[in-house]
């Protein structure tokens, strides 16, 4: 192998993925169970399991988590609880009044100039390796990247109660994270936003703002978000019935 092939080599394999970790929000829709980015899932609080698969994929060179600045502390103490092996620099930074804000702030914290982008939410505990790479690989080749899943029940608008039309599912789809985009684009389409009274739910609407194409992959059906209590009893079967496979 020449040293020119031997550098494009290290080249590709070299870390080249920031992440941000969208913990901001209060989720009280939980009711008693406390903050959702605290909550065990499989015995591990929803923050420090998400920040574990971040953390052990190769791409992955630097990590922000956004949380509700009140839990800055047990934040940090859940993200020193995670092996970290390669010492990646990991980050904590409070966030603001909306989840644009908040993003806003992560990608402000980020130093490491990385090429690329993952915004993920925290809620989303399950995601694993293999979806983060088919959205990277995406990302890499068109510049953004989300995971979606198809609908599979029939979708209404309503207005005053009652249904106002029925809307053709083929077309629509259901949007997840990791939602992955090259880190310029991203910071240009916050910029772009900033000021603005329209306030995105996702990354990708504020890319889609400026224009600039968005790829859509197939998501994963475990990739669901804890939202309600009555998700996290799923999220702990989906756990126990995955390691139950694995030992199989």
């Amino acid at each position: 192998m020449t040293a020119a092939s031997t550098d494009n080599a290290a080249s590709r394999t070299a870390p080249d993925l920031a992440v941000l970790l969208a913990g901001a929000g209060e989720g009280t829709r939980m009711g008693p169970l406390g903050p959702k980015l605290l909550i065990p899932v499989g015995g591990k609080p929803a923050l420090a399991r998400v920040a574990e698969t971040f953390l052990a994929h190769a791409a992955v060179g630097e990590l922000v988590a956004i949380v509700p600045v009140a839990l800055y502390v047990e934040a940090e103490a859940a993200l020193r609880s995670v092996a970290n092996p390669r010492t990646i620099p990991v980050h904590v930074v409070g966030g603001g009044e909306t989840r644009q804000d908040s993003v806003g702030r992560g990608l402000g914290a980020l130093r490491a100039g990385l090429h690329f982008t993952a915004v993920h939410d925290v809620a989303r505990v399950l995601v694993d390796g293999p979806l983060i790479d088919r959205v990277l690989a995406a990302a890499r080749e068109h510049g953004a990247a989300i995971p979606a899943l198809r609908l599979t029940d029939s979708v209404k608008e309503v207005s005053d109660g009652r249904v106002s039309r029925s809307i053709p599912r083929e077309r629509l789809v259901a949007a997840q994270t990791p939602q992955i985009f090259a880190s310029d684009i991203l910071r240009k389409a916050h910029a772009h936003a900033r000021g603005g009274e329209y306030l995105a739910t996702d990354e990708a609407a504020l890319v889609e703002a400026i224009g600039a194409p968005v790829a859509v992959i197939d998501g994963d059906e475990r990739n669901r978000k804890l939202t309600v209590p009555g998700d996290l009893v799923i999220l702990n079967a989906l756990l126990r019935a995955g390691a139950a496979t694995e030992q199989s």
